[in-house]
């Protein structure tokens, strides 16, 4: 009920207001048919444990996933950070374009149905409260709520707290990132103990943000914590 309604919503506004398209400009969609079909998506081979591309296609994972321990089970995304797609996530998240979170919800819905990971709980990857205060929302909520609704898993935004307040991301190394994030984030016992979680983030880039979400969400019981993202950025 709650989709239906929150779709009706956004298709009234979009008559009354004709939108124009996060990744091309032109008018009458939020995100347009042509930027979908221009949106480079993620293609095999991939890491199966964090999504990342393999360099050699009879790799099943990563060399990091190798020799590194992860806390998440596995993480996927829809597809690269690149433009068209990368203009209509900088004006989800920095420009106030709420309306987005509907429809770059939809092919993460189609993820989530194709993974069948048994998710308990969709929870978003939550901002620090100065970030939070500054954009006066959450962008990973815009994208995690519609999940919930059109899959019928429960939402919360209440499982998971950032305690910390992070530096930016942008342009630190893996290990700087790891460190940036350790330590970052808190759970909540009750909604995360025996529950198998997906945790939802607009970007990722090296994947220490969901992993450190993840490493408080198993602390505080969780069986097993799955990530999704709607774009991956390549790092160096």
């Amino acid at each position: 009920m709650q989709s239906r309604l929150y779709q009706a919503g956004w298709k009234l506004l979009d008559v009354l207001f004709p939108p124009s398209c996060a990744g091309c400009g032109s008018w009458g969609e939020r995100y347009c048919p042509t930027c979908f079909e221009e949106t480079k998506l993620i293609s095999n081979p991939i890491c199966q444990i964090c999504g990342d591309k393999l360099h050699h296609p009879d790799d099943v994972v990563c060399a990091r996933c190798r020799n590194e321990k992860v806390a998440f089970s596995a993480i996927r995304s829809w597809a690269e950070f690149v433009e068209p797609l990368q203009s209509a996530i900088h004006k989800l998240k920095y420009r106030q374009d709420r309306g987005l979170g509907e429809i770059l919800a939809e092919p993460l819905v189609d993820l989530v149905k194709k993974y069948r990971w048994g998710i308990d709980l969709i929870i978003p990857v939550p901002l620090d409260a100065i970030r939070r205060n500054e954009r006066g929302y959450n962008q990973a909520a815009l994208l995690a709520r519609p999940i919930s609704w059109r899959t019928g898993i429960p939402y919360s935004d209440q499982a998971l707290f950032r305690d910390k307040i992070t530096r930016q991301q942008v342009g630190l190394s893996m290990s700087e990132r790891a460190e940036n994030m350790a330590g970052a984030f808190r759970a909540i016992d009750r909604w995360a103990k025996e529950k198998t979680i997906l945790v939802i983030d607009d970007v990722i880039t090296t994947g220490s943000t969901i992993n450190a979400c993840a490493h408080a969400l198993i602390a505080a019981g969780a069986r097993r914590v799955y990530g999704m993202t709607l774009a991956r950025s390549q790092h160096a």
